[in-house]
């Protein structure tokens, strides 16, 4: 960040607004803007798949949810502050993210000029994306019979990892549940269902999970 180029950028906003004499009082404000900026947009430049490197074991499969993360940000159409709280729930399979991990996720996203509507896809997108990444660690390690995904975007994220070349669909088990098959790539063969994550319930997976381990799809 080039913090002086900043600073002389304030000057010229001050003296642009005409009536406002440069006075005592606001010889410092350009460099103090600028110094602030340093802490507002401190996460422009840091990837922020650094800080979801670590994962815990833990012996459950219930919901997990963070409530009320506060957090601030700039809006980038008038470069304003908005404020809010964020809520995160995911389902850990055996796996949890540290809650520190979570908070500087968020802090680095917010901490740079931000909507809030991407805000909220950002984080999902890089928490998806690690789960993209334990999968294809997991099936290096151990031979599965198939994979279910639910939610749309989650299952693009973890073919996406798998690096998958090619998908055949074979048909559709229920309403928003469908068996496709991998036809290239490295797990060729290996049958993937999808779920929506709005329909359906625990059923339909425990369903499927019992046929693709029977070797019936």
């Amino acid at each position: 960040m080039d913090s002086k180029k900043i600073e002389n950028a304030f000057v010229e906003v001050i003296e642009a607004l005409g009536e406002v004499q440069y006075k005592e009082e606001l010889k410092d404000t350009p460099k103090r803007i600028a110094d602030s900026y340093k802490e507002i947009f401190y996460g422009i430049g840091i990837n922020p798949k650094e800080v979801l490197k670590r994962t815990f074991e833990v012996n459950s499969d219930e919901l997990i949810i963070e409530k009320n993360i506060d957090f601030y940000s700039m809006c980038e159409h008038h470069f304003l502050p908005f404020f809010g709280t964020i809520c995160i729930a995911y389902i850990p399979n055996k796996k949890i993210f540290g809650f520190g991990d979570i908070l500087k996720l968020i802090e680095i996203l917010s901490r740079r000029p931000q909507l809030q509507e991407r805000l909220t896809e950002e984080i999902a997108k890089y928490i998806k994306d690690i789960f993209g990444k334990m999968v294809k660690s997991i099936l290096k390690e151990v031979e599965v019979s198939g994979i279910f995904l639910t939610g749309g975007d989650t299952a693009i994220s973890i073919i996406k990892n798998l690096e998958v070349e090619e998908l055949e669909i074979l048909l559709e088990l229920s309403v928003g549940t469908v068996l496709l098959k991998i036809t290239e790539g490295k797990y060729k063969e290996l049958p993937i269902i999808t779920k929506a994550g709005s329909f359906g319930d625990e059923k339909i997976l425990y369903e499927s999970m019992i046929k693709i381990k029977e070797g019936i799809l």
